[in-house]
Order: structure tokens, then C-alpha cells, then sequence
């Protein structure tokens, strides 16, 4: 499971998805059924998406814009993606109820749909009532969306995600669960998930297809009356914890020649808490064994990956003075409130009377890196004393290509001063509130994240109270 975030998508739709004032008037005028195309002009042949976005087109339940293009890489509003689902489930609009909620107003094009979803309980909208007409949706709402108009569950309910921005305090965390777990959802290249990223229709369609289509229909080999003798899994399946390899697979014919067959292969691991897929490399978690399997046209082949932990040299303690010490040894990750830090080395330590550790005779100590690449000379310290009841801002970089730096930094910081929050609770904080531009509350730690009352989104507050 995927590109330093890239992803998935889906189903049927006939939506519209320009925020302009022109397109805004459209959609809410323009009949969605007459604009039903045959393909779509701007979803070329290696597209990654273009398989779900043809199925969908195949089954008439997918349409694009009037120009016969599709935007694949425009975001999905609530409104869009709700009709897709209510089309999907085969549910009738009824005309005659009037609109569930404040922010849709009576005769918008999308109000008979939302009002469909409000009475399946597929949405239930925002604490104050509205529906969050024009949103763009959110891969944390999109699970718990999906999950309850499909009705998934999780195969594992004891089962744990590989996401590390995904915390089991999470409001939406069993819906991914499930999603991960039934094959729907991966993650992005660096092991993330993404909760609060919006989501195009690229991918919105494939998550839909996926759903919808879980067995994916197979085309007729050029050749009949090939016969498959030999599969062969051409990538190293005994990996270290953490490493990645590139899946493969060919398949031998009975007449000798041998094809790449990789592009047209399902992957999947039985074993998700050992390895996972992601963007068609599996990648090793945790010490364990697993089964692959791989399904090429109905036609099944099974290896076996194996995942051993990553060696590490250990200090060797010495009784009589300071650990002899040299560049192969590794100290263990050190977690704390979230935050991971990783040995990354030596470096001097003179005028050190005492030493922990010396290398070839001189006083050295270990150097840190966080997630972001920081490094530390010395292990931030994090405050066991609670942070005051006040009120706490910081610069807010939402847009900004630092966004994601800039809120490391404010919640590294705070939580050292004493914020009693993870690192995730306080990232998804304030990505949730730049999402919905509603306070975010803490549940049972009385912390409220909002905007500055006087800077506006420019600034985030954070009052504990």
C-alpha cells in the first residue's frame, strides 16, 4: 500500500468538481444525467487510476464534465461523493422531502442525495448541524463514509493499522481498519496514511471500484490455448524489518517462452501485521512469516515472505569505565509522546570528564534524528509537569509547501513544555481544523484548537483550559 502521497479512488457519479462562482452556478443547475460520455478525453492509457475509472464508465455509472474530460486530479466535495454513494446502493431520491440540513439549500442539485445519505445514516454532518456543503472530503471521512453505506467491517478486529500518523485514539480509526483490512485502502510511500489529506476523484473512484468490484474481471487471454506451466516470483522474499522489494512475477508457458505478467497480478499478504503492499513493492513490518499470494487472471500462485529483525551491533557494557564504542553500534529508537528519534551516529564528546562512551580513546556520545531529519546532540526533554491553563498560539503554514514542518515543530514544542498530547493528536488537530474551519476539541484533556480570533487562520490557539 502508496509516491510521497499519491493513491486511490472511485464509482459512480455525474459530478462536477470546480470551485469557481461560473461552475458553482452550473452545478447547481445542470441536470448530472445529461452528461453521460462514452470516455474520458483526459484519463490517458497509463494513467494509474484508469482501470477503476473504465469499469465504472462500463457499468454507465460514471460521468465527467460536459467537455467529455474527467479531472481526475480535482479534489471530490462531500456533496459529489455522497451522490456517488447513494447512486451506487441503488437508492431513490425522494423528491418531496425538503433539505436536512441549514447549509443546503432547497433545490440544490445534490440535496435530494444528501438527504438519502442523512435518513441511511451514511452521513451525520458537523456538531453544529451542517452538512459542510462545498468540503472537500477527507480520507479519514471517506472510510468512515464508505464503511457505513457498504456496511465493512474489519476482518480483525483486534488487528492494528501500519499507519504511524493513524492513532487508535483516531475518531475514524476502525473505519480505515476495516477499509485496510478488506484490500480497499493503502497507504502512501513513506508509510503514512493520511487521514486528514483530501482526496481527488481519481482516487475516490478507485476506492469505490475496489469496493464494488473486488473480484476484477478478467480479459480473455490473446491466445487461448496458452498454457501456464511455471509461475515465478522474481524478487527477494527473505527481507529484514523496515526493508522494501519491488513485486514481480512471470509466468512460463508450455511452449517455453516466458512474459512479465506483474501489471496484471493482484498481490496479497495473509499477514498484514508482518508485511504489506504499498504501491507495488511489499514492505516487511515485523518479525513473522506470511504467505503471498498472487492472482494472475483466476489463476492462483502462493510464495512465502519471511521477516527477520535488523541486526544491530549492541553496546557492550563495561564494568571497569566507559563503553568501548564503535561506528557499528547502534543505540535502539527512542519514542516519546509519539515522537521517534534514531541513533544516527557518533560524534565528540571532549572535556568530558566522565564519559558514557568512548571510540578509539576519545569521549564520544550519540547523535539523534528525528522523523523530519533533525538531529539533536542530546534527547529533547519532555516536561512531566502539565502545561498551564492558558491560552497558546502559533504561526499556521496551512498552503504552504513548510505546513507539514511548521506543525511538527508547534507540537514538538508544546508537548515538551508539557501539552499533555501525542504527536498524532496534535497533528490531526489542527489538520482537521483547517479542514472543517470548525474548533476542534479534545476529548477529556479540555483542549480546544481554533483559529486566533484576531489573526484569523493565520494563527492556531490552543487553549487548555
Amino acid at each position: 500500500m502508496g509516491v510521497k502521497k499519491s493513491i486511490l479512488a472511485l464509482v459512480l457519479i455525474s459530478f462536477i468538481l470546480n470551485h469557481t462562482a461560473a461552475l458553482a452556478d452550473y452545478r447547481e443547475n445542470a441536470n448530472p444525467n445529461t452528461l453521460k460520455i462514452a470516455s474520458m478525453t483526459d484519463v490517458q492509457v497509463d494513467h494509474w487510476a484508469k482501470e477503476s475509472i473504465d469499469y465504472l464508465v462500463s457499468k454507465n455509472i460514471l460521468t465527467g464534465y460536459p467537455d467529455g474530460t474527467f479531472k481526475p486530479n480535482n479534489y471530490i466535495s462531500r456533496e459529489e461523493a455522497v451522490k456517488v454513494i447513494v447512486l451506487a446502493l441503488n437508492k431513490d431520491p425522494k423528491q418531496e422531502q425538503k433539505s436536512k440540513f441549514p447549509d443546503v439549500a432547497e433545490g440544490f442539485w445534490a440535496e435530494e442525495y444528501i438527504n438519502v445519505a442523512k435518513d441511511e445514516n451514511i452521513i451525520t454532518g458537523y456538531p453544529d448541524g451542517s452538512f459542510g456543503l462545498g468540503n472537500n472530503l477527507t480520507r479519514g471521512e471517506m472510510a468512515a463514509i464508505l464503511v457505513r453505506a457498504f456496511g465493512l467491517k474489519p476482518t480483525n478486529e483486534q488487528g492494528s493499522l501500519p499507519f504511524p500518523d493513524v492513532a487508535k485514539g483516531y475518531w475514524a480509526y476502525k473505519d480505515i481498519l476495516a477499509l485496510y483490512q478488506q484490500g480497499v485502502v493503502e497507504g502512501y510511500p513513506d508509510g503514512t496514511y493520511g487521514p486528514e489529506n483530501t482526496i481527488t476523484r481519481a482516487e475516490f473512484a478507485t476506492f469505490v471500484e475496489r469496493i464494488l468490484n473486488p473480484v476484477k474481471e478478467e480479459n480473455p487471454s490473446p491466445n487461448p490455448t496458452e498454457e501456464i506451466t511455471a509461475f515465478s516470483f522474481d524478487f527477494e522474499k527473505m527481507l529484514k524489518e523496515g526493508q522494501e522489494q519491488t513485486l514481480a512475477l512471470s509466468v512460463t508457458y508450455n511452449d517455453g517462452t516466458t512474459k512479465d505478467v506483474t501489471k496484471d497480478t493482484t498481490f496479497k499478504v495473509e499477514n498484514p501485521e508482518v508485511a504489506v503492499i504499498q504501491n507495488g513493492k511489499i514492505k516487511a513490518l515485523k518479525e513473522g512469516k506470511t504467505k503471498l499470494t498472487a492472482n494472475y487472471k483466476g489463476q492462483i500462485a502462493i510464495t512465502s515472505i519471511e521477516v527477520e529483525k535488523e541486526k544491530v551491533e549492541e553496546e557492550k557494557p563495561n564494568p571497569t569505565g566507559p563503553i568501548e564504542v564503535n561506528n557499528r553500534y547502534k543505540l535502539p529508537p527512542v519514542t516519546i509522546k509519539g515522537f521517534t528519534f534514531k541513533h544516527d551516529g557518533w560524534y565528540g564528546d571532549e572535556g568530558n570528564p566522565n564519559p558514557k562512551y568512548v571510540m578509539n580513546g576519545k569521549p564520544v556520545k550519540p547523535d539523534w534524528v528525528d522523523e523530519r531529519g533533525f538531529s539533536y546532540g542530546e534527547l529533547p526533554e519532555f516536561s512531566e509537569t502539565p502545561i498551564k491553563p492558558g491560552r497558546y498560539s502559533f504561526s499556521n503554514n496551512y498552503g504552504e509547501k513548510i505546513y507539514d514542518i511548521a506543525v511538527y515543530g508547534s507540537a514538538l514544542g508544546y508537548i515538551k513544555m508539557g501539552l499533555p498530547l501525542t504527536k498524532d493528536e496534535f497533528i490531526n488537530a489542527v489538520n482537521r481544523l483547517n479542514e472543517t474551519k470548525q474548533p476542534v476539541t479534545i476529548p477529556n484533556k479540555n483542549i480546544v484548537f481554533d483559529f486566533d480570533p484576531i489573526q484569523g487562520e493565520k494563527w492556531v490557539t490552543i487553549t487548555v483550559k
